[in-house]
């Protein structure tokens, strides 16, 4: 029997933290009115055929009660045969797709284990990040 699934030519290899801070004060009788700021950057390695994903993201309580700052990175791999232009919506889409679960979960178990509320991230579009990724993204060696 043959099969009709095509394997994808871009594949998730790992994910890392590279830099995490948190800081909170005392807690207050005022709730947490959060903003969030993910700045997305990315890395196309040609001849290593990698693509490295990063993610900073950015968390400001407007009460000035919370803040954190968390640098992720997500390591991709892509096959030789497919040309780098039809990889860019594995790119700006879905990479960013794949990793924002590891982001969130992340933040909830840091935030969980500091002794306070823990800080949930609402499930965003990444579509939104794909122009400013898009802009961001560099091709370079990642020697």
């Amino acid at each position: 029997m043959e099969s009709n699934i095509k394997l994808s030519p871009f594949k998730f290899e790992k994910f890392l933290v590279i830099e995490s801070r948190i800081k909170r004060k005392k807690r207050s009788d005022k709730d947490l009115v959060l903003n969030y700021r993910i700045t997305p950057s990315g890395i196309i390695d040609e001849a290593k055929k990698i693509y490295e994903l990063k993610l900073i993201v950015d968390i400001i309580d407007e009460n000035e009660q919370f803040e954190s700052n968390v640098v992720i990175l997500g390591l991709f791999e892509f096959k030789e045969v497919i040309a780098i232009d039809n990889l860019t919506t594995y790119f700006y889409i879905n990479a960013p797709a794949i990793i924002f679960p590891y982001v969130r979960a992340y933040i909830a178990a840091l935030t969980s284990l500091s002794g306070f509320e823990t800080i949930n991230l609402p499930p965003i579009n990444v579509g939104v990040l794909k122009e400013e990724l898009k802009s961001n993204t560099v091709r370079a060696s990642l020697d």
